[in-house]
């Protein structure tokens, strides 16, 4: 790994000791939770897919942070601020104001943007069902991206206000597909479409609420499913005791531990906000 991993003495260079320690909750949906990435969290529900070589667990370990990890597979921003899922609270009760760092990845459920390519991969008379047809419906996807930056926004400025001295990375969504080509049928075209979209509302709401975006997107498209090193799956069906390196149409390992490295170099550059003391405020 790079960023903090890198410095030759541990523990006597104050950059590499000065995130030791410090409160860590991650917070967000599968491409964060990390779905079928050996081994799974003990304890977690099954169905949060929450692996203990998710990228949070690895910036944890690496930076030796005290991690609370409640990010949780077929989460949004509902999920977040509101409702429970799978018999835990809104993932938001685990940030308070002792919090140092917040990771955030979201909103890809809420427009459908998986779900959108997963869809136009089944067979034909499948797509033909009607929940299916919704969750190919390109119309329904560009109308739920017309809202998610609003909603993305009211998801951080809710962090800001319970963790006040937390930083906050904002990390997008790896892609499905490699780069933009030539030979991509519509549907591919579409989804590159919706992805840009997502990541361009995810930035702007990053930048709104002051919190600091961690690009996984980009360097994504150099390493699709298919390539040596993948950081995300294709479709594929999971077959009992076969081991794979991440859930159909989600991060890899290897994705998992790309996310872990850029937000490692970011940290290398960010210190912590310390308390202020009385003489200070």
């Amino acid at each position: 790994m790079s960023g903090i991993l890198h410095h030759s003495r541990p523990g006597t260079d104050p950059e590499s000791t000065r995130w030791h320690g410090k409160r860590y909750v991650a917070l967000g949906s599968s491409f964060a939770s990390g779905p079928a990435i050996a081994p799974r969290e003990p304890g977690a529900p099954r169905l949060a897919g929450r692996s203990r070589n998710n990228y949070a667990h690895l910036v944890a370990d690496a930076a030796r942070l005290q991690l609370t990890d409640v990010t949780s597979s077929g989460a949004t921003c509902e999920h977040i601020l509101h409702e429970q899922q799978y018999g835990q609270p809104p993932q938001i009760r685990a940030v308070d104001a002792d919090t140092d760092l917040v990771t955030l990845t979201i909103g890809g459920n809420d427009v459908g943007l998986t779900q959108y390519r997963v869809a136009h991969r089944l067979p034909l008379p499948l797509r033909l069902i009607p929940p299916i047809a919704r969750l190919g419906d390109e119309t329904a996807v560009n109308h739920r991206l017309h809202t998610i930056e609003q909603s993305l926004t009211e998801v951080l400025n809710t962090i800001s206000r319970r963790a006040p001295r937390a930083r906050v990375l904002v990390v997008n969504y790896l892609s499905l597909l490699g780069p933009v080509s030539e030979e991509d049928r519509p549907v591919d075209r579409n989804y590159h479409q919706f992805a840009e979209s997502l990541a361009a509302h995810t930035a702007s709401a990053a930048a709104r609420a002051g919190a600091e975006l961690i690009d996984a997107r980009t360097p994504s498209l150099d390493h699709p499913p298919g390539s040596a090193g993948a950081w995300t799956s294709g479709g594929y069906i999971p077959l009992p005791g076969r081991q794979n390196p991440g859930a159909p149409f989600h991060p890899t390992a290897a994705g998992m531990a790309g996310v872990a490295d850029l937000i490692l170099d970011r940290l290398a550059t960010l210190p912590p906000i310390e308390p202020q003391t009385a003489a200070e405020s």
